[in-house]
């Protein structure tokens, strides 16, 4: 359960986040479902879990570090829009793992995180932003590994393994094409080929409707006399006979 805190560094109050909704953030924000447990100890061994936690002479003091996943650009001013917002930094850190990898953050280089690490504390995902606006939720993506992913895209840190709870997890994804999304594409591909089906259907029908109103076309022709037609020929054929006997 959140509850306010005082960020040190000067960064005045905030909002300090339990494990779990550490967890929601990072996937609220988009992070995969998989790396949840691993970013949140990061976050707890970065800030403590408070969102306003500022660090303005970190790495000899040449740079300020900001909020939850204290982010930095390497200068001191903010690296993304209201850093101290929790779901903002959220945001942030998932962007900074997709550039940069885990060895980003000092403290999963040095193992401080460890102590947090918990895989069995299940995410938080009604957590809000915290303060400084950017409280909406968005949606979350799926991880590859997920029995509902019917396709996903290569890890953001290929050959990485994760070490949660004394085992370790493979190299994980996110999910491209969800089972559900396949399903109403393939469901839309069979309505389409029924269509076609059908059209062809009545195609056929129209050509042997049109085929047996021309035979009966020919039919009439042959019993009317004086009309050209088949039968006038085999008439002829028939009086050729008689006029040479004659």
């Amino acid at each position: 359960m959140s509850s306010p805190c005082s960020g040190a560094g000067g960064g005045g109050p905030g909002t300090r986040y339990s494990y779990s909704e550490l967890e929601g953030l990072w996937i609220n924000a988009g992070g995969s479902k998989a790396y949840a447990p691993l970013m949140a100890a990061i976050a707890m061994a970065e800030s403590g879990g408070c969102s306003s936690d500022l660090n303005p002479t970190d790495n000899g003091g040449t740079q300020t570090s900001w909020g939850l996943w204290q982010l930095s650009n390497g200068t001191h001013s903010p690296p993304i829009a209201n850093p101290l917002n929790g779901l903002a930094n959220a945001k942030g850190a998932v962007a900074k793992l997709k550039g940069s990898g885990l060895s980003a953050w000092g403290t999963y280089d040095s193992g401080a995180y460890k102590q947090y690490l918990n895989g069995a504390v299940p995410p938080d995902l009604n957590v809000k932003g915290g303060a400084g606006g950017g409280g909406a939720q968005t949606t979350a993506f799926t991880s590859a590994s997920d029995p509902a992913c019917l396709f996903g895209l290569p890890n953001v840190d290929p050959g990485s393994s994760l070490p949660i709870v004394g085992k370790f997890l493979p190299s994980t994804s996110e999910c491209l094409v969800k089972k559900s999304e396949g399903r109403a594409v393939v469901g839309g591909l069979v309505l389409v080929g029924g269509g076609v089906i059908l059209a062809l259907g009545v195609v056929v029908l129209v050509a042997f409707g049109l085929k047996g109103r021309g035979k009966k076309a020919q039919q009439v022709v042959s019993v009317v006399p004086g009309l050209p037609s088949g039968g006038g020929a085999a008439a002829a054929a028939e009086a050729a006979p008689v006029a040479a006997v004659a």
